[in-house]
């Protein structure tokens, strides 16, 4: 609307039909003026919107760190296979479309690892090369969702003539916005539709990995490098509960949901466990009287 706004002056004969046109004022002058009316009205209600929209997936972000549930967020050129990507991993049927920004708002569904630890997956907009300032504040909730992610799937259409190009236009945006610190895993999709030497060729790379959303081809292999890189972020602690205590009951149970469980045993009431556990989410599963006791231990992170 922005864009159309200082445009319309001489938009065509539309333009010129008036109720009345009488004295110096010209043609279309007072329809031209109605539509501009119109048109700023629009921008303000989809502005107060869009920062209905930043305050509500805020309070969900917030809420999900309260959780300490990693998040991996797809990036990528627009019509790269993202939102086919994401229907595949999470078994879901979101809107895959080639259309330009097919995909405003951001979906975000839980997947289970094979190590039992759940994360957080987010489908974002495509991004294009020399991307409008004007479009900026439309793609915040995006944006943010990049920004607070622990992980981006860089998803590139292998098979593009212009792959190397459209790489580096999503590199350029993500610098723009402040996001290029956040780790990357490259995926090129679409290798169904190239020979197995160039697809050879791309999978030398250690930071990517080649796949197919259409066939499933290298999902697996996908689903095991994302595995590792939330590894990275966890620690091995041994914690101690009190099962006569509902917060102690609590803790054990968001523990099990979150973390990899590798030893439990129990005496009476108290229960101990031994699991790799998300670094942040420690805290809050750290049952209050060993905290202040000292009879939980945590290994050095493994890395």
């Amino acid at each position: 609307l922005r864009y159309l706004l200082p445009r319309l002056t001489g938009a065509g004969v539309a333009l010129s039909r008036l109720g009345a046109g009488i004295g110096t004022r010209g043609p279309g002058e007072t329809k031209l003026e109605s539509d501009r009316r119109r048109i700023r009205h629009r921008i303000t209600r989809l502005t107060h919107e869009l920062e209905a929209v930043r305050r509500r997936r805020a309070r969900s972000r917030d809420r999900r760190q309260k959780d300490a549930v990693p998040t991996v967020a797809l990036v990528g050129y627009t019509n790269a296979g993202k939102t086919s990507l994401f229907n595949r991993l999470t078994r879901s049927d979101a809107l895959a479309s080639s259309k330009l920004f097919a995909t405003l708002d951001p979906l975000v569904r839980p997947i289970r690892l094979p190590d039992r630890q759940t994360v957080l997956l987010s489908d974002t907009v495509g991004f294009i090369d020399r991307l409008p300032h004007t479009l900026v504040a439309a793609f915040r909730a995006t944006l943010e969702e990049v920004a607070e992610a622990d992980l981006l799937l860089h998803v590139v259409d292998a098979s593009h003539s212009a792959r190397e190009e459209r790489l580096a236009a999503v590199h350029r945006v993500l610098d723009e916005v402040g996001c290029a610190a956040v780790p990357q895993l490259l995926v090129f999709n679409k290798c169904d539709c190239m020979d197995d030497i160039d697809v050879a060729r791309l999978s030398r790379s250690a930071d990517a990995v080649c796949i197919s959303a259409r066939t499933g081809f290298g999902t697996d292999d996908l689903v095991r490098r994302v595995m590792r890189s939330v590894e990275m972020d966890t620690s091995r602690v041994t914690l101690e509960f009190d099962q006569s205590a509902l917060d102690d009951r609590r803790r054990l149970a968001a523990l099990h949901r979150h973390s990899r469980v590798l030893r439990q045993v129990a005496k009476g009431d108290r229960i101990s466990v031994e699991a790799d556990v998300p670094r942040r989410l420690i805290p809050r599963l750290r049952p209050r009287s060993a905290a202040a006791s000292g009879t939980d231990r945590e290994e050095a992170p493994r890395l």
